[in-house]
């Protein structure tokens, strides 16, 4: 009778990031069994799991034949065979069937406290040359436009762009004179400037981009270079002609390849209504001077945007946003990039900057690295409730941002580990510890990388089994915890076979040593190519530490087995591996 072929193999990533590979008829019910508790021993103290692989229609002998065979495969060795088969998935549907998905890794999220005084009155701040990547300008130079009513039709617009200039970020004094307005040469024809943004171009000077409402009433976004940031002339050609429909606020970023990346507000619908701006990016390989097509890149409202490059390259996004039953903004959101080309965002939970809806309204968010290096100040501007004029406010991101350490589980046998920290706003000389319960275990040799990185090492031999707390003390002392940051586990169990050619006449058996790096039950059973079993040869409770079962090619009653292919299965304290034994007679 032909065996049937209704079983599967499958994959499994547990909670730790391993792989766990099995065999099933129904994988839906055994990855349930998985996460109740009632699976495997490796993935009960792994849960959850999640099912990435499996393929279906197998004998119960083929089964065992390619569990064993991916069993067999180093860690890089899978994560290869699951990108393979991804891409024969996407060429020809099959038998198999690929759910493997990478997980992001989770992201810090600052918190920006607001500053109590006004940084410029009846002003909405727009960009400055600090805010190039990294660069440094003494003193900081801030362009901004003198506001207007937010009850316009556009809140941020006027007919000029002013200067002012400040050596901490918080005090500043206007510079004289314009920087860019609707007389600036060659003539751009406009009845207003309604954001603006610039970068330093690589052979000295800078190249700024803003937006307007032309004497026809189109919103284009022109350029301008200058010299030393302060006379300014136009260039002809617009960079983003939105024609009828609204585009404006430009916000400029340098990515690590050197390319710039645009961003802007426009009507997604074609006109110009404020309920109907999204975030749209375009991106340049000639500093500004030519841009390629534009697309959208954060598709929820966004009534202004701000943007800023972090240390590793990824771009942060700031938009404001009115609240449910508001017109006006009330709150300045943000997105993460999932990579260093700024082109695909991820929506950030929580509010950076609020404002309760009777209050009054926020615009213009504009995020620039604080003068200590380390930590972000994000300009915006306040308008109160009776719609005067805005003033320019700030907040100031305060504690460190931890959340995760790499490697995210050690072994309880394993020495003094080297970790690194992941996160945002580390301080110069931060401390970092780890805690479970009353014991806080110090990090040694610390080093802070840079403001998103710090490595450090941490005795974590032979302390408490489970998860344990991260906190980061930046050296002002403010400090910050990420819960669940670090696993201390115990190690996989192992198995060796040695004369897995089994020659019972040469009366040599097969030795299998197994070590296991915790106390628990342990099974060793012998099963044949089609999944029948054939003796158990060890079944009981064990203590942490290696052991060592014979296999003399008998069945439970004694007698010699056959010819053929036999499989050793052990399982115990996360332990669970089937070996091959071929036996010749």
């Amino acid at each position: 009778m032909k065996p049937s072929a209704v079983w599967s193999v499958y994959l499994a990533r547990c909670a730790d990031k391993s792989l766990y590979t099995g065999i099933a008829k129904d994988v839906a019910a055994r990855i349930r069994a998985h996460n109740l508790g009632r699976g495997a021993a490796y993935t009960r103290s792994r849960r959850p799991v999640r099912l990435v692989y499996r393929k279906n229609g197998l004998t119960r002998s083929a089964a065992l034949i390619e569990e064993a065979r991916i069993k067999a495969l180093a860690r890089a060795e899978k994560l290869a065979f699951l990108k393979k088969a991804a891409r024969t998935l996407s060429r020809a549907v099959g038998i198999w069937t690929l759910l493997w998905a990478a997980a992001s890794p989770a992201r810090a999220i600052p918190v920006f406290d607001k500053e109590s005084a006004i940084v410029l009155s009846s002003a909405t701040a727009q960009a400055f040359t600090g805010d190039t990547g990294g660069a440094a300008y003494a003193p900081l130079r801030m362009y901004y436009l003198p506001a207007v009513s937010s009850g316009a039709p556009h809140a941020s617009s006027g007919t000029a762009i002013l200067s002012a200039t400040s050596v901490d970020g918080v005090a500043w004094a206007g510079e004289a004179g314009v920087r860019v307005d609707t007389n600036t040469v060659p003539s751009v024809s406009a009845v207003a400037i309604t954001g603006c943004a610039l970068q330093p171009l690589a052979a000295g000077g800078f190249r700024m981009l803003y937006s307007i409402v032309s004497t026809t009433g189109a919103f284009r976004i022109h350029s301008a270079t200058s010299a030393d940031g302060l006379a300014w002339a136009n260039e002809t050609a617009a960079a983003v002609d939105g024609a009828a429909t609204y585009v404006g606020m430009p916000r400029l970023v340098v990515l690590d390849s050197g390319d710039w990346r645009l961003y802007y507000t426009r009507d997604f619908n074609g006109g110009d209504d404020l309920a109907d701006r999204q975030i749209f990016t375009a991106r340049s390989t000639d500093e500004g001077a030519t841009w390629g097509a534009s697309s959208v890149v954060l598709s929820t409202t966004a009534y202004e945007s701000g943007a800023a490059k972090l240390t590793d390259g990824t771009i942060r996004l700031f938009y404001s946003q009115p609240q449910s039953g508001a017109s006006s903004a009330t709150v300045i959101l943000s997105a993460l990039s999932s990579d260093a080309l700024g082109s695909s965002f991820a929506l950030e939970s929580g509010v950076r900057v609020s404002t309760a809806v009777a209050s009054g309204a926020l615009s213009s968010p504009v995020p620039v690295r604080s003068t200590d290096s380390f930590r972000w100040r994000l300009y915006y501007s306040y308008y109160e409730a009776s719609f005067s004029t805005g003033d320019v406010r700030s907040a100031l991101t305060g504690a460190p941002a931890p959340v995760s350490l790499s490697p995210s589980t050690v072994y309880q046998s394993a020495g003094s580990i080297p970790l690194t920290v992941a996160g945002e706003i580390f301080s110069l000389l931060p401390s970092v510890s780890i805690t479970k319960g009353a014991v806080t275990i110090a990090g040694t040799s610390v080093n802070r990388t840079d403001d998103q990185h710090i490595t450090a090492t941490f005795a974590t031999q032979n302390q408490e089994l489970g998860n344990w707390d991260l906190t980061v003390t930046n050296a002002d002392g403010v400090a910050a915890t990420a819960a669940n940051a670090l696993l201390i586990d115990y190690a996989p169990g192992s198995v060796v076979l040695t004369g897995n050619l089994l020659r019972p006449r040469d009366a040599t058996p097969t030795t299998i040593d197994t070590t296991i790096f915790s106390s628990g039950r342990v099974s060793l059973r012998v099963y044949d190519s089609d999944g029948r079993p054939v003796r158990t040869l060890f079944d009981d409770h064990r203590d942490a530490g290696a052991f060592t079962v014979a296999w003399d090619g008998k069945d439970a009653s004694g007698a010699a087995v056959p010819s053929g292919l036999y499989f050793v299965a052990v399982n115990g304290p996360k332990i669970a591996i089937k070996s091959k034994i071929v036996v010749i007679r």
